[in-house]
């Protein structure tokens, strides 16, 4: 039920698949561990299944 309620009605890309694997990697060896996540999905009116493009800005 949230699925539909927070992307398809507002339009809120869900990041529970995203692979955060090679980012944390980064941040362990870094030693940074705060970072602004950023999603921008496909620029399509009424599009539902668009893939989120994820950025990370450390």
């Amino acid at each position: 039920m949230m699925h539909q309620q927070l992307l398809a009605k507002l339009g809120m890309p869900l990041g529970e698949l995203w692979r955060l694997g090679p980012l944390a990697r980064h941040m362990r060896g870094t030693g940074q561990w705060d970072a602004f996540i950023s999603i921008k999905p496909l620029n399509i009116t009424g599009g539902t299944g668009s893939p989120a493009n994820a950025t990370a800005i450390l």
